[in-house]
């Protein structure tokens, strides 16, 4: 404004019209823009960790006039370029306002560019920075920077540049760093303000790393100004957490009660009285609390909450719906407050309110459930518990909801272990009583010594793993299959019988499908059973539809079919497909004994798969005299370890014998 006011007169007098006319373009847009920005920085005051906030309709206009009268200079004067630099400064840093970071940018490199010499290429690479920083290009930002504090240092007097590195190291999650940068630069600024908004946002960071009495250090010998609204709020907000965080909860409510007295916080006023119904009912004061909030949520109901825009009342809703459902036990109010907040204007009360509404109401329909069978019952006893902890947020009802389903006479050797462990694993996670966890983990231990849930018991209690599960006997009885291939016995027919013998007793296991892919391999590949190797890759997709060795199948079932009708043998039907016929082999003494063995996980999901996979293995309908080759000694595992089960995903599986040693 300074270079273009006497320009305009010097312009006037000598040169005419023209000239005037150029000049007061870009002094019109100039003017607009120093007057928009007067009014965004009074907003910005407010808000000092922030580079730059979204500006007013009212503050927009006036840049978008500055923006247009500069474009005005470059179009229709473009002869006249000697002005053109200050134009285009003008239009980078009105853009940077507006928070158009990549219009500033690319107007502030042709400035650079264009204008070498111009006065306001120091400042430029002021706003590059800035912007860079908004647009997360850090390494770019800081670039701009160290060629400022090189080449042009006298802009950081008042370390307003060196101050952009805590910008920096905040969006690069390095709050240390950033603490460190504000330190040294509080003790050279020389201005109130600027000392009170790097405390402000020095102790902010602090509170962010837990690091509470460094903040409250800070915070209470900071003075609050009576021109600084804002910012003295934002200090006693933090001071109160602080409070609030090292659980001195009767100094954090004295401390909201001196709050709620400042008239200088008068327009906080509901937001403070919201922490203090919070801290109330933190403090087990519920009645006092429900007394407080229902101040901020008087005049709200079903018929104005959709209107209120206020995300304070919001929360109070949604707080008081907690204290009535978890403290109060009141379901009812709680099932009230709740449907409010789910109709407010705050996404989270919204989203929070709408999983506890669904939650009371799976509650209430799951208890009204009658004539269920035992299974059923017992399933639905379950489900109340998972409801308690997962979604209802009452570790307490649900550990007893747990432990009454495990003394429940009725619940079985199934169901038992598995209620009792989820009370073990509530107690210790959500109600931090480790003696009592370690208790009922020592309990599953001595009571289900079988099951896979001792197993689990033993882990969390960090004992020696002795327990054998239906996990470890499939992978034993596995073990044992292979062995029949690859020992003294050569027996693949054998292994055959045993690998389907893996799939009828642990269906339910993760091995299982690869035990029947194994049973079909062998039939096709060394024993060339083409119907029965086709029956049993069938029987893969059908009961494994999801599993990798369902996509290996497929490929070889069309094979399969292929070979059958040059072989003149008509298709095998679905009907034929599940016959049972005559099994193989017996299973040796320490099969049945490993059975016998099988932890206590044999649900009544195990038990109908054991029931649905208890027909035999296929005969093969085909009259084949090829005699079976005599097979090549292998050190390695033909199908595997189980440990290297790969994840259920479609994969490339191998067709060769060669290859066969490790599907992965």
């Amino acid at each position: 404004m300074k270079r273009i006011l006497p320009a305009i007169l010097l312009c006037a007098s000598i040169l005419g019209l023209s000239c005037t006319a150029y000049l007061n373009t870009y002094y019109n847009g100039e003017s607009a823009f120093y007057e928009g920005n007067k009014e965004h920085n009074k907003v910005m005051r407010n808000f000092p960790d922030s580079l730059v906030t979204t500006p007013s309709q009212a503050v927009s206009t006036k840049y978008d006039r500055a923006i247009e009268k500069s474009q005005k200079v470059l179009d229709v004067y473009s002869k006249k370029k000697k002005w053109h630099d200050d134009a285009l400064f003008l239009m980078g840093k009105t853009f940077f306002y507006k928070k158009d970071f990549s219009r500033a940018v690319r107007r502030l490199k042709e400035l650079q560019m264009d204008f070498p010499q111009s006065p306001h290429i120091p400042e430029s690479y002021l706003y590059l920075a800035k912007s860079f920083i908004e647009e997360d290009n850090l390494d770019k930002a800081e670039d701009q920077i160290q060629i400022i504090l090189e080449k042009y240092s006298h802009l950081d007097k008042d370390h307003q540049v060196s101050l952009l590195l805590v910008d920096i190291a905040i969006r690069r999650e390095s709050k240390a760093q950033a603490i460190s940068y504000m330190e040294k630069a509080l003790g050279k600024v020389k201005s109130e303000t600027d000392k009170i908004d790097l405390i402000l946002r020095m102790s902010e960071l602090y509170i962010q790393l837990k690091q509470y009495e460094k903040a409250m250090v800070l915070l209470e010998k900071t003075p609050r100004k009576k021109d600084l609204p804002e910012q003295s709020f934002r200090m006693d907000k933090a001071l109160l957490s602080c409070y609030i965080e090292v659980d001195s909860l009767s100094k954090a409510l004295g401390f909201a009660d001196m709050m709620l007295k400042k008239r200088l916080y008068s327009q906080y006023f509901d937001e403070v009285l919201l922490t203090k119904g919070i801290l109330l009912s933190r403090m087990g004061r519920y009645d006092e609390a429900i007394a407080v909030l229902s101040k901020i949520t008087a005049d709200i109901d079903s018929s104005t909450v959709s209107r209120d825009t206020s995300l304070v009342v919001s929360k109070a809703l949604y707080e008081l719906g907690l204290i009535y459902q978890k403290k109060k036990g009141d379901y009812v109010n709680a099932e009230k407050f709740f449907k409010l907040s789910s109709q407010s204007k705050d996404k989270n009360s919204v989203s929070l309110s709408s999983i506890r509404l669904s939650a009371i109401e799976m509650l209430r329909d799951l208890r009204n459930r009658k004539n269920e069978s035992r299974e059923v019952h017992n399933a639905t006893s379950y489900k109340i518990g998972e409801l308690f902890r997962y979604e209802l947020d009452e570790p307490d009802s649900a550990y007893n909801q747990f432990l009454s389903l495990y003394m429940d006479s009725t619940a079985g050797p199934e169901v038992a272990p598995k209620a009792l462990c989820a009370a073990a694993f509530v107690a210790r996670d959500d109600m931090n009583d480790s003696t009592l966890s370690d208790s009922l983990f020592k309990e599953i231990i001595n009571k289900f010594p079988s099951t896979d849930f001792a197993r689990i018991a033993q882990e969390e209690l960090q004992l020696p793993l002795t327990v054998k599960t239906r996990r470890d006997s499939a992978k034993i009885a596995f073990k044992e299959a292979e062995d029949m291939v690859y020992g003294s016995s050569n027996d693949v027919k054998g292994a055959v019988q045993a690998f389907y013998e893996i799939y009828k007793t642990y269906g339910d296991q993760q091995i299982a499908p690869k035990a029947l892919y194994a049973a079909a391999y062998l039939s096709d590949e060394y024993l060339q059973k083409n119907v029965t190797a086709k029956q049993l890759y069938e029987r893969i997709c059908q009961k494994y539809p999801e599993s990798i060795y369902c996509a290996a199948a497929q490929p070889r079932v069309k094979v399969a079919d292929s070979t059958l009708v040059a072989l003149g043998v008509k298709k095998v039907s679905d009907t034929q497909q599940e016959q049972s016929a005559p099994t193989g082999k017996k299973k040796n003494k320490k099969d049945s004994a490993a059975k016998e063995n099988h932890s206590a996980d044999s649900t009544n999901s195990s038990k109908a798969v054991s029931e649905e996979n208890s027909e035999s293995l296929p005969e093969e309908e085909l009259n084949e005299s090829s005699e079976l080759e005599k097979m090549e000694s292998e050190k390695d595992s033909l199908f595997g370890n189980d440990t290297d089960l790969p994840s259920e995903k479609p994969v490339s599986v191998p067709v060769s014998q060669d290859s066969l040693n490790t599907i992965k």
